[in-house]
């Protein structure tokens, strides 16, 4: 039996978290154990819960000399509670769990595994990892940040193995439905609202769009996380924009599903990222999606095969390319059909937690 904990910094529900839960719930329980660390409760500790999931609450502060004493206590705490669970493996979930763990991870004699869903600069992971003992390996969820991230690492810890395991979905939950279509399109974007996910440029766009359609509305699945609160900032800009009264705002959810399944374009707008389980999952649901082509997002959506691809930070692109689906319900159905069969034979459920499974083997 192969004991993991998985450590999160926050227990509200992300794209990270989403990858976690699909790890956590669906893992060979005959051959792993696997144990959930948050600083706080939340969302993701109450899923935790329903599923019988093994939780604990430890605090995940960045240790300095500034709080050496209290560093030190942090350390001994995590240390205290691996060896009582016997942890072969800590899963962190981005670099800052992995500064806040590796020490305690050391005392306790477990491997540190460093898990990147966005890139870092290379003076940001020289920050991270000085002076700290540094992770067994990290783990990467597109190839694109390997190449980016990975580069880096190698030359700051060469002796680091790195691997790439890209995110999956639960393709029968996440499903096409019998939903009955109306005149009224729906049009989302699905993301937490840090400035990087291109909220700006989904409400230009919708601003653009609206004055050349009269049957749109737009949503906006997501809510503050991490960064300073931007819900009020982009509620003015809607205002603004004369387009508040046909986009809905409906912040953080636990569960995705029945909003997604309610669209019928799904948008992408972000400036970075790394291959987001929000695509997947709209893939999955066989929705026409329209996304910008940064990182790792070209290895999941082939462009005008499995949805369109258009450059960051252009409104004018984005409203283009979403044109072209609200005129072409065809060219829009056959996009997401190759979206579906795309998830379906490559990013699925099964191939995401096998890969994981042979990876804490030989890690």
């Amino acid at each position: 039996m192969v004991n993991i904990a998985i450590v999160h910094s926050v227990a509200k529900i992300g794209g990270a978290e989403r990858v976690s839960q699909m790890l956590l719930g669906n893992i060979d329980t005959k051959r792993f154990n696997c144990v959930l660390i948050t600083p706080e409760q939340g969302p993701l500790t109450d899923w935790a819960k329903e599923m019988g999931i093994s939780h604990t609450q430890i605090d995940l502060n960045q240790p300095g000399i500034s709080n050496f004493f209290e560093s030190i206590k942090q350390a001994f705490s995590l240390s205290r509670y691996l060896l009582k669970n016997k942890i072969d493996i800590v899963h962190t979930a981005d670099p800052y769990c992995t500064r806040a763990c590796v020490v305690g991870a050391l005392l306790a004699g477990a491997k540190v595994v460093s898990h990147f869903h966005f890139p870092f600069e290379k003076s940001h992971l020289a920050w991270l990892l000085r002076r700290l003992p540094k992770p067994s390996a990290s783990v990467f969820c597109s190839q694109d940040l390997n190449d980016e991230v990975g580069t880096h690492l190698k030359e700051l810890v060469p002796e680091m193995t790195l691997h790439t395991i890209h995110n999956g979905v639960d393709v029968e939950r996440f499903c096409p439905t019998n939903r009955v279509g109306s005149e009224t399109l729906s049009i989302g974007i699905v993301a937490n609202l840090q400035k990087r996910k291109g909220h700006d440029e989904f409400l230009e766009m919708a601003s653009l769009l609206s004055k050349k359609y009269a049957s749109l509305e737009f949503h906006i699945i997501g809510g503050d996380i991490l960064e300073e609160p931007r819900e009020h900032y982009l509620k003015s800009k809607a205002k603004d924009l004369e387009v508040d009264d046909i986009v809905t705002f409906h912040g953080q959810v636990s569960d995705v599903l029945a909003l997604l399944d309610s669209l019928d374009i799904v948008v992408c707008a972000s400036h970075k990222e790394a291959f987001p389980i929000a695509i997947l999952e709209a893939m999955a649901m066989q929705k026409a999606i329209v996304s910008t082509d940064v990182n790792g997002i070209p290895e999941a959506i082939e462009d005008n095969v499995s949805g369109l691809l258009t450059s960051p930070f252009i409104p004018d692109e984005l409203a283009q390319k979403v044109s072209l689906l609200i005129d072409d319900p065809a060219f829009r159905y056959q996009l997401a059909k190759n979206a579906r069969n795309r998830v379906v034979e490559q990013f699925n459920k099964e191939t995401f937690v096998r890969k994981f499974e042979n990876f804490y083997l030989n890690v």
